[in-house]
């Protein structure tokens, strides 16, 4: 597992202080499950929890979280020169703005102003002054909180291979949370609503400051208000002014022109009037799928920040392209989009138009000797032939849990991805290149009178992450993956057609499916592209390594 890069040190902060802010509201709701067993449980987890947030040091650092997140994000507001954004940077926009209105009444009352009393609010009194009119605003503000902590996160992970692999268990997660959390609150608040209609339940502070804590709950909430308003106000103005100042054009190659005024980036101005632009990372600097190639008008552009040149020089980038998130243009400028957005504007904001990493096993399957009877053979024949085999090899695929990515030729590239990574994955493949083993004995079967030499394959099976996304042109683009897993499957096919054999298996997917290589002739191969030599099993007849495996099976069994 892997951390994404954050983008510009903005950026990181902002997430920082999130992520302190949901590892704090991730414990507190676990505390509220707790209520599921018993108040005694709620308030021992709590004294462990308040000894760390209501030390100096945490109280300092959540503050300080808590502080920077909403100066952050309020700045962030103030700077919008379009309000055409991704439905998710909406969504958190709105859950946070929600969040500051609601949030203040809930600190003062249950924190601040008993901590200014000089005592700690405890589970039982917190709950018997929120049950049960303040319940729903309660219940509310949490499922705010989390929805808006899970978007954030989801924007920073969510096109990281080990993510989409764990996605079913963590959206389960992301479910159980905060319904454990209300289910444990309101258990919790109806016992003391028992305890408070049969004993003495007095609040850890004089019930006289009451009032005066409602007062300052709703001073927090109008200064709330009044600075998400001045902020707004502040984006508002820019945009209105940006339009009035419209004194720079951007011409988009091969179209469309637009005109717009010095300040907002790139990204936001293609936003602003509908260009359709790729942007998965949200216009972080922590993908390049808005890269666009300066054709014009480079000369007027501020240099690099730390963030896009890193980005620029990971992906190996020309001087003349750069991030349309992090350039503000000041002059006119000519721009070509590099990752094409000819699948619509619906498409724009889409991981997989874009391009993601996935882990996966690639198998190559050519057929040998192809050439030599293709020119023997009538148009027809040879096409019958071909779609002869590519049906039972499509059906073997499928059958296994793969699909076919594309035909070359006589030739097929065939994909296989799992949930769970690169092992279930290559036994697919291996279970799908035995599938086609015995589907090739069948055609051959059939075409025993009209052919001379049965047909014969050679495969080159190798699996690791690879780029997903739709690549090509207009309508011949379509969804596919590259990479140096790609390449390397390729080149184990060309392998094992000269070395005479049925596969070329790498040892990554031999040591992923616990293949048993003693039987094997394992060489060390020098595949084009790699500096170092490629270990390779070569599997000469795939018959045989599945009577192997099945004998293996059996002796485990």
């Amino acid at each position: 597992m892997r951390l994404p890069r954050t983008g510009a040190w903005v950026d990181t902060l902002r997430l920082a202080s999130g992520l302190t802010l949901f590892t704090f509201a991730l414990f507190h709701f676990l505390n509220h499950a707790l209520g599921l067993w018993s108040l005694e449980a709620m308030e021992g987890a709590q004294t462990l929890r308040l000894a760390v947030t209501r030390s100096i040091p945490g109280s300092i650092f959540l503050t300080a979280a808590l502080i920077f997140h909403l100066v952050l994000a309020l700045w962030r507001i103030a700077r919008l020169k379009t309000w055409r954004m991704p439905a998710a940077t909406a969504t958190a926009l709105i859950t946070g703005a929600l969040i500051a209105l609601i949030l203040p009444p809930h600190l003062i009352e249950a924190g601040i102003g008993p901590r200014a009393a000089g005592t700690a609010m405890s589970y039982p009194a917190v709950l018997g002054l929120m049950w049960p009119d303040a319940m729903p605003k309660q219940t509310l503000l949490l499922g705010l909180v989390w929805w808006h902590g899970c978007l954030g996160l989801r924007g920073w992970l969510g096109g990281e291979p080990w993510w989409r692999r764990h996605s079913h268990a963590l959206a389960g997660l992301a479910a159980l949370i905060p319904a454990g959390a209300v289910a444990g609150a309101v258990v919790a608040a109806r016992e003391v609503a028992r305890l408070k209609a049969t004993h003495n339940f007095p609040l850890p502070y004089d019930a006289s400051a009451l009032p005066g804590l409602k007062a300052h709950a709703a001073d927090a909430t109008i200064a709330s208000l009044a600075l998400m308003a001045l902020a707004l106000a502040a984006a508002l103005a820019s945009a209105a002014l940006a339009r009035k100042r419209r004194r720079l054009v951007i011409f988009y190659q091969p179209g469309p022109r637009v005109q717009s005024a010095p300040g907002p980036t790139l990204l936001e101005i293609s936003r602003a009037h509908r260009v359709p632009h790729l942007s998965v990372c949200g216009g972080k600097a922590r993908c390049s799928t808005c890269r666009v190639r300066v054709l014009d008008g480079a000369a007027g552009l501020a240099a690099p920040s730390e963030a896009e040149m890193r980005l620029l020089r990971r992906i190996g980038a020309e001087p003349d392209v750069r991030l349309a998130c992090q350039i503000r243009p000041t002059q006119t400028l000519v721009v070509a989009r590099l990752l094409s957005p000819a699948a619509g504007p619906a498409l724009a904001h889409g991981l997989d138009a874009a391009g993601v990493l996935r882990v996966a096993a690639v198998l190559f399957v050519d057929i040998r000797g192809f050439t030599k009877l293709s020119e023997a053979k009538l148009a027809f024949d040879v096409v019958y032939i071909l779609n002869a085999f590519f049906a039972e090899a499509g059906r073997a695929v499928e059958t296994c849990g793969g699909r076919i990515d594309k035909y070359m030729g006589d030739g097929l590239m065939a994909l296989f991805e799992h949930a769970e990574g690169l092992e279930p994955a290559a036994r697919n493949a291996l279970r799908a290149i035995h599938a086609l083993d015995a589907s090739l004995a069948e055609v051959n079967r059939r075409l025993a009178g009209e052919i001379d030499t049965p047909l014969a394959v050679a495969m080159g099976l190798h699996g690791g992450p690879v780029v997903s996304g739709r690549i090509g042109y207009g309508a011949a683009a379509h969804p596919t993956v590259i990479g140096r897993v790609v390449n390397i499957a390729s080149r184990l096919e060309s392998l094992a057609k000269t070395r005479g054999v049925e596969l070329a298996l790498s040892m990554a997917c031999a040591e992923a499916v616990a293949l048993d290589t003693a039987g094997y002739v394992v060489e060390s191969a020098d595949i084009r592209g790699l500096d170092a030599a490629f270990p390779v099993v070569l599997i000469p007849c795939v018959a045989d390594l599945a009577a192997a495996d099945g004998s293996r099976q059996k002796a485990q069994q």
